[in-house]
Order: structure tokens, then C-alpha cells, then sequence
């Protein structure tokens, strides 16, 4: 039960029953490990799996005709990857690993014991997925509003309350940041060379600290303050059914 990333994230936001732990350890049952760049689900191919995360870092693309690419959502520990896609038949676009990642993945019937059984998880799962929407949402309206610097500003927030919630920050507000510089740039709508010059403008304002891949907030309320960063949505539980 220890082990449980599921557990150990869900448990963060509402209390969870012996039985509800129980459903959610049964769905990290087998692992899989994935290199660094490895394909995990391809659009268009049918969804059979989900895959809850346990270790590592991925991100869902899509490539466009020309080439390009848009990197769509970050998953960190905890996550099951592209709940939100439950409902397709086939995936929409493509997911891959950034990080050495290890995966538990579990056919999505898996899911029935825990709908018909425990409500309060049901419920759970449906709040965490409507706010990871509501994350994507505000990030679109940094990437079609922002500045570069801004962007840049925003992303960084994010990752770190993304973090903190799974116990991945440092109490100093310093995380690992295995982004490539590409990664940021197809993420935020930018340019690698802007997503360079922007990174090392904020540096030297004295907002972030960088060291090799490892960031560090130095201002956090003026970087709140200067991309109007809401913060993580809060889940309100007040609805749901009792334990």
C-alpha cells in the first residue's frame, strides 16, 4: 500500500477507505518500464490501456503536417495518463515518455470495480480529471495572451505546484526540470532560442536559480503576480459521498 502512487496522491485530496485503497492498488498490479523517448500509446491506435504513473515524466503530442509538434499535457507520478480519453475508441494524439518512466497499465474494465463499488473514488477521479482541463485551459490563455516571459513565468509555476502536490518539490522551491529547451518552446508556442533568452532573462531579474537541470523560485509572489498565476484549482470534496 505504501508503494501506491495512486494512494499516496488521491489520499491528498480526500480521505480514502481501506477498500477504496485496495481498488486503486489494484490497478498498479503490473509495471512496465519505458526508456527516455519511448512511445507509449500512438494516435489513432485503439485505446485498450490505461496506464497509471509511477515514476518519471511524460507528455502527450501531437505532430502537425509540416513537421511541427505540440506538446499537449505533462504527466507526473500519480497520474493516469489520459484519463480524459476514456470515452475514444482511438487515441487523438501521441504519448511518449521525457524521463525513464515506469508505468502500471491496466485494460480500462479495470475501471468498473472501482465505479461500482466506491463512489467517493468515482467522484475523486472525475474532480482530478475536470482540473486537469481547467489547468490546460489557463495555459492556453498564457500561451494566446503572454509574452514569452510570461509564459515562461507560468509554465515554471505550474510544473512546481504540479510537483508539490506529489512531494516532488524541494521545501526551498527547487524541482528537477527534465524539459528540453525544445520541449518548452513546443509546449509554450515559442522558438528554442527565445525559450534560451527568456530563461536566462528571468535568471538574471532574480526570479529562478538554475543549476544543470534543477530550478529553483526565488520570488514566488512576483512571479504569481506578473503571469496572474491562479495556482493549482483547489478540489472541493464538499459533495462528495460519505465514507
Amino acid at each position: 500500500m505504501v508503494d501506491s502512487c495512486l494512494v499516496a496522491k488521491l489520499g491528498r485530496y480526500a480521505a480514502l477507505s481501506e477498500h477504496d485503497k485496495q481498488l486503486l492498488v489494484a490497478l498498479e498490479r503490473d509495471e512496465r518500464e519505458y526508456k527516455k523517448d519511448e512511445v507509449v500509446t500512438q494516435s489513432g491506435h485503439r485505446i485498450n490501456e490505461l496506464y497509471v504513473l509511477k515514476s518519471g515524466w511524460l507528455t502527450s503530442y501531437s505532430l502537425l503536417d509540416d513537421g511541427r509538434r505540440q506538446l499537449l499535457r505533462l504527466f507526473y507520478p500519480g497520474d493516469i495518463v489520459d484519463l480524459a480519453e476514456i470515452a475514444l475508441v482511438r487515441a487523438r494524439h501521441d504519448v511518449k515518455c521525457l524521463t525513464p518512466a515506469v508505468l502500471c497499465p491496466f485494460p480500462k474494465s479495470g475501471l468498473e470495480p472501482l465505479f461500482a463499488q466506491s463512489p467517493r473514488l468515482t467522484a475523486l477521479l472525475f474532480s482530478m480529471t475536470v482540473r486537469e482541463n481547467s489547468t490546460l485551459l489557463d495555459r492556453i490563455r498564457a500561451v494566446g495572451r503572454f509574452s514569452a516571459y510570461e509564459r515562461v513565468c507560468y509554465l515554471l509555476l505550474e510544473i512546481g505546484y504540479r510537483l508539490n502536490a506529489i512531494d516532488d518539490a524541494k521545501e526551498d522551491g527547487g524541482f528537477r526540470l527534465p524539459l528540453t529547451q525544445s520541449d518548452i518552446a513546443d509546449l509554450l508556442g515559442l522558438t528554442n532560442v527565445y525559450v534560451s533568452k527568456t530563461m536566462s532573462r528571468i535568471e538574471q531579474d532574480g526570479l529562478i536559480r538554475r543549476d544543470g537541470n534543477r530550478v529553483r523560485i526565488l520570488d514566488h509572489a512576483r512571479m504569481v503576480e506578473l503571469c496572474d498565476f491562479n495556482g493549482e484549482p483547489l478540489i472541493d470534496t464538499s459533495w462528495f459521498p460519505v465514507l
